[in-house]
This record gives structure tokens, C-alpha cells and sequence, in this order.
């Protein structure tokens, strides 16, 4: 290996290491409990995986087929090493199992495996392959810093479902905000505030002040997002209590665009009927015909040569 593919490899390693934040089941079991009406007949793909039997999108699956009616699981592997000078035969794998309708639940024992070619990335051709299957569902936690790829493989994949873990912010990646924009993007259920909370591998240092006793370390923006039917409905913009007309001066207009800023949801006026700059949380209780339109996003914005935070640029619709 020459000298500056074995750099980008050791970079590649401690940026994967870096992205080890494992979902726990409890957070799982919260948001999916959700969707049972969306995941009855559905394929689960869960490719983000390490071994089976560390992934807890795995063991909730298989716990909740017989009561969920899903059809089948099928998870692979990532094997970073494949095909470089550190590669040591261990195949990348894929494992599967078919509802056969038996009684009880299923367990890792039930899941046939078997190598694959390549190094098991989901975008891989084998492994991106298994969207194309009909009633495909997408359920994992991509890698932090590979999530606008992923995305952009669901992008490829407009018929497929998907329920995933991400940073809030990535709803206003130029990939992704169609998809927001579109409704085929939106924000989950079970989590509107405040951080979400991980499991990191046992050799990595836990430091900050978010973590709790049982070990977990909290990472903020963090959400549920999907393409799932359950996730549009019962999203209502409650009212504030707060007015635009006589308190203009707290809600100024940008420097470049033609809207107020709103500096937090709890200031959102109730009497504006025109553009609105909003915080991205905006999009925790937004779905498309709920009464806003969303009208855009602001990268950059600025009010009075003071710069702002992104914003999302929308606009009662006053007909829901």
C-alpha cells in the first residue's frame, strides 16, 4: 500500500471509529413502537450493521416480527479493512430471515448468513441492491459522517421506505432538503427536544456532561427521520400566545430576504400570515397541509449585519 492510500486509510479508520454512536434498544422501541400499521408486510433492511448480535435494530426487529407482522429482516456488515494491506479474510456478511409464521420470537440463531463480495458498504452494488426489493424499509443508524451519502442513495431509491437516526441539521443539506420539502423526509415521533442518548464502544473515552448513569452519552439535534406515513399525522404548530402586530420591532425583517426572524418556536407569532424565518425544529411538528408551507431555507442569514444560524423560510397557509 503506497503511502498516501495507507494515510487515507488510517484517516478513513479513526473517522469510523469516530462514527461508532450505537442506537439502544430502549430508543428503538420507543420510536418504532410507532409505525406498527407501517412495518406489517415490510422487508427490514438494517445496513449499517456490525455483527448481529451487536445491533439492537437487529434484536428489536426480531423481537417484534410475529407481533409487528414484518415479513423479513435482512442486516450486513461493514468490514473497513476489506481489500487493503490490513485485511485479514473476514468477509463482510449479510444475514437473513423470513417470517415463517411460527409462534414466539425470533433470535440471532434464526439468521442465515452469507459473505459478500465486497466490503459491505450500504451503497455498495450488493448491498444497495436490497432497496430495490418492493416493500423494502430502511431502519438504522447511518454513520454520522456519511449521512448526506446515504441520503443520497435514498435519494436513487424513491420508493423506498426508511426510518433512520441523524443530526437534525442534515434536513438543510442541498441533498436532502427536496426530500424535506417534498414530505418525503420528515421528523419522527418520539423525540422533539433536547439530545439522544448512545451507547459508545467500551475503548472510547466518555467525557462531557451529558452522561448518564448506565454509561450513555447524549449527542444533541440528534432524530428520528423517515419517509413513514405515521410520522405525518398529528403534527400541529400550537399557538404562542405571542403577536407580530404591535411587536414588530421583536421580530425584524433580514438584511436579504424578504421575511421576519423568529429566534424561537416559542416566539412564533400567531397573527403572521407572511414569510417567517424559523429555527430547524420547526420541522418537529411539521408535516406537509398542517397549515405552514415551507417555503425554503436560509443558509446564511443576517439582520442588521448580525449573522444568524440557518433558518427554514415559511409561510401560514391558514386552510388546514
Amino acid at each position: 500500500m503506497g503511502t498516501h492510500k495507507h494515510h487515507r486509510y488510517l484517516t478513513g479508520a479513526r473517522m469510523a471509529k469516530a462514527d461508532e454512536f450505537y442506537t439502544t434498544y430502549d430508543a428503538i422501541d420507543r420510536e418504532l413502537s410507532h409505525y406498527r400499521h407501517d412495518l406489517a408486510g415490510r422487508h427490514v433492511i438494517c445496513d449499517c450493521n456490525d455483527r448481529p448480535g451487536m445491533s439492537m435494530f437487529v434484536r428489536w426487529t426480531l423481537d417484534h416480527m410475529n407481533e409487528y407482522g414484518i415479513a423479513s429482516l435482512t442486516c450486513t456488515s461493514f468490514e473497513a479493512d476489506h481489500d487493503t494491506l490490513f485485511d485479514d479474510g473476514t468477509p463482510a456478511m449479510q444475514w437473513h430471515v423470513d417470517n415463517d409464521g411460527r409462534e414466539g420470537r425470533y433470535s440471532i440463531a434464526d439468521l442465515a448468513a452469507r459473505p459478500l463480495d465486497g466490503d459491505g458498504s450500504f451503497d455498495s452494488p450488493e448491498c444497495e441492491r436490497l432497496l430495490d426489493r418492493p416493500g423494502a424499509i430502511v431502519v438504522t443508524n447511518p454513520p454520522f459522517s456519511k449521512a448526506i451519502r446515504f441520503m443520497r442513495m435514498l435519494r436513487r431509491h424513491p420508493d423506498t421506505d426508511f426510518l433512520i437516526v441523524a443530526n437534525l441539521n442534515l434536513a438543510t443539506a442541498n441533498d436532502v432538503f427536496p426530500m424535506v420539502r417534498g414530505g418525503r423526509c420528515l421528523v419522527g415521533l418520539s423525540i422533539h427536544s433536547g439530545s439522544m442518548f448512545f451507547r459508545l464502544p467500551d475503548d472510547r473515552p466518555k467525557t462531557g456532561s451529558m452522561i448518564r448513569p448506565d454509561g450513555t452519552v447524549g449527542v444533541n439535534s440528534v432524530r428520528w427521520l423517515t419517509s413513514l406515513a405515521a410520522a405525518r399525522a398529528d403534527k400541529t404548530q400550537p399557538p404562542t400566545g405571542h403577536t407580530y402586530r404591535g411587536h414588530e420591532d421583536e421580530y425584524p425583517e433580514y438584511d436579504a430576504y424578504d421575511a421576519i426572524n423568529v429566534d424561537s418556536m416559542r416566539m412564533m407569532p400567531d397573527d403572521h400570515d407572511g414569510p417567517m424565518g424559523v429555527p430547524l425544529n420547526f420541522l418537529e411538528r411539521w408535516a406537509p397541509g398542517n397549515g405552514f408551507m415551507l417555503l425554503g431555507k436560509l443558509d446564511d442569514p443576517t439582520v442588521n449585519g448580525r449573522r444568524l444560524y440557518k433558518r427554514l423560510l415559511v409561510r401560514r397557509t391558514r386552510d388546514a
